[in-house]
């Protein structure tokens, strides 16, 4: 068709594409084309047609239009960018994108793809998955856990059997204690019956009569009596709640147990111990002889009597919870479905998630900040300036108590008159001031010691290792050797290691530990190249969706808070220097010294 041979993409040295458009919107064919490529795309005709497109809204183009059915592009000469290195904020990133040509005489439809350069379109879904996943679970674990620690395989699981397991963690009590009182006491009924009987309890009624008519025994009446039976409706609506809670139950120790096979995590125990706990008092119940031969019954009418039972009650809403746990699907921010189509954003976002696991996997607990804050599944976007506090637990095989800011995308002050505080303690002297993740490092009395920058690089270990343009080389260098604080000397606290250090006389005092780039790399080479890159300075430290442990990230870490280990012993020594001192009489003359 005419009008199709004008909508078309071009790179310079490549073959044109041509969109084939088609009338069914699901069957039709779609053109591929490399992330960060610099095609353009062609609209010549028709003039009085209208594309619509998915994505137009990460572009910024005067042409773009919009009505009712949404962005549009009409007919032009100039060509539409979906990448020009000219705007790297302004472009199309991995995904499928929908075409809709429409022209007063029909509707067509094209798909465009566009796959990741750096990552897999695997690698890209298991991040993207991993984000969502490990958001539900970091909030689920924080809100079930007294001391707020986190399950460290919660990425292995859905929400659907992530949210079950917080159900059956917040609820098992009730269920202990429902599930013993009503195995003890069920809910009965008196039920008539008849039999010979020569003890006059009752006394004869018609049906009496017409047996006994037509069948005699010797000295026995055909008489009316009474039971109590537990074969009731209710117990019927019981029996069938409760073969629905096992078999939920059921489905995820066996997911649980596969999960253990791959990843060594007490985490993993302690749910598996929950869920076969579930999983035997269930058992319990239904081989009990009073509910053992009462038949499941799937209409609830009938059995309103049982809704006046709390018992009964209780086993009817845990069976509503777990059946229905996706209707309790967090809502997520319009951010969070930006990131799902921005992979450097994805990345960004991913790799603070998984600096906090790797946190928590070091001994350090998140206490509040960003989703530690939520009372619902409600989760706000990880905005500029997020900020998680952590501190050390008992877990921690570090010997001096540290407490942590985990700050995202926060801004650096310059070194202006109350700007630079004891608790927005750094200042910087470059134009680099703005990394994606800083650790702040504090003490017992949370009086500022150093801090680790990491930041992400969504592109090759080449571009990164670079002075050139589009290199991050200078702005890494930047944030180790041009971000400053005069903090902990200013405080009354260490205010006389003055006499020890030097530095401490100097407002300038540089307070990073260590800086850290976080890039994809490539996952088949991460041990080698966790081993060369291992003395560097930046670190690079490959963080790749493919990779279940994040061990050199850990590694870096622990390195770092093993420096700031140093300092505190270095401290202690200063503290009986400084008897020795006050002592001898000669605090009034510094002594000169060096970290």
């Amino acid at each position: 068709m005419v009008m199709q041979d004008n909508i078309f993409l071009e790179e310079k040295g490549q073959p044109k594409k041509q969109f084939l458009f088609s009338d069914d919107e699901l069957n039709s064919s779609y053109l591929t084309i490399k992330e960060n490529s610099e095609w353009s795309l062609f609209f010549k005709e028709p003039s009085n047609g209208k594309l619509y497109m998915d994505g137009l809204d990460l572009l910024l183009d005067e042409r773009i239009n919009h009505d009712d059915g949404g962005l549009f592009i009409q007919a032009s000469d100039r060509p539409y960018y979906i990448y020009d290195h000219r705007q790297n904020d302004k472009k199309y990133l991995p995904g499928l994108y929908r075409l809709k040509l429409v022209t007063p005489e029909a509707i067509k439809y094209s798909w465009l793809k566009i796959v990741p350069k750096f990552l897999s379109e695997g690698s890209l879904e298991l991040m993207r998955q991993d984000v969502e996943n490990t958001v539900k679970g970091l909030a689920r674990s924080f809100r079930a856990n007294v001391n707020g620690s986190l399950s460290n395989y919660s990425a292995f699981l859905s929400f659907e059997e992530l949210q079950a397991l917080s159900v059956l963690n917040e609820n098992y009590k009730k269920f202990n204690s429902n599930s013993y009182f009503i195995s003890q006491l069920p809910r009965v009924k008196t039920t008539p019956y008849y039999a010979w009987s020569r003890n006059v309890k009752h006394s004869i009624d018609n049906r009496s009569v017409i047996k006994m008519s037509m069948q005699k025994r010797n000295n026995a009446l055909y008489l009316k009596n009474y039971k109590l039976t537990a074969n009731t409706s209710e117990n019927g609506v019981l029996k069938r709640e409760l073969i629905d809670i096992l078999n939920i139950v059921n489905h995820i120790q066996s997911n649980l147990l596969n999960i253990a096979g791959k990843i060594n995590s007490s985490s993993i125990q302690e749910d598996l111990d929950l869920v076969n706990r579930y999983r035997l008092k269930i058992n319990y119940i239904l081989s009990n002889t009073w509910l053992k031969d009462v038949k499941a019954v799937y209409d609830i009418g009938g059995a309103a009597n049982a809704y006046l039972d709390h018992r009964y009650i209780f086993f009817r809403d845990l069976q509503w919870k777990l059946l229905h746990v996706s209707n309790f699907q967090p809502r997520f921010e319009r951010q969070y479905q930006y990131y799902w189509h921005r992979t450097d954003l994805l990345y960004e976002i991913w790799g603070y998630i998984k600096v906090l696991e790797a946190l928590n996997n070091l001994g350090f607990k998140p206490q509040r900040g960003w989703i530690y804050d939520n009372k619902n599944l409600d989760f706000s976007g990880l905005k500029s300036g997020t900020c998680v506090y952590m501190c050390c637990t008992k877990d921690s095989k570090f010997k001096y108590h540290m407490n942590l800011k985990v700050k995202y995308d926060s801004v650096i002050r310059p070194n202006e008159a109350n700007k630079v505080t004891p608790s927005d303690p750094l200042w910087y002297s470059s134009s680099h001031n703005r990394p994606d993740i800083r650790i702040e490092i504090y003490d017992q009395d949370m009086i500022f010691q150093n801090a680790i920058i990491l930041d992400t690089k969504y592109r090759r270990l080449k571009d990164i290792n670079s002075f050139k343009k589009g290199g991050a080389l200078e702005q890494l260098n930047s944030y180790h050797d041009q971000i400053f604080s005069p903090y902990p000397f200013e405080t009354d606290k260490y205010s006389k290691y003055k006499y020890f250090n030097y530095k401490a006389n100097y407002k300038a005092t540089n307070s990073i530990l260590d800086v850290g780039a976080l890039y994809p790399g490539d996952y088949k080479n991460v041990s080698d190249q966790s081993d060369i890159l291992k003395e560097g300075r930046p670190k690079y430290i490959v963080l790749n969706p493919k990779i279940l442990r994040s061990d050199a990230l850990m590694s870096f870490l622990r390195d770092c808070f093993e420096k700031q280990e140093q300092l505190f012993e270095r401290f202690e020594k200063w503290d009986k220097d400084w008897q020795i001192l006050r002592n001898n009489g000669s605090l009034s003359n510094p002594v000169d010294g060096s970290f």
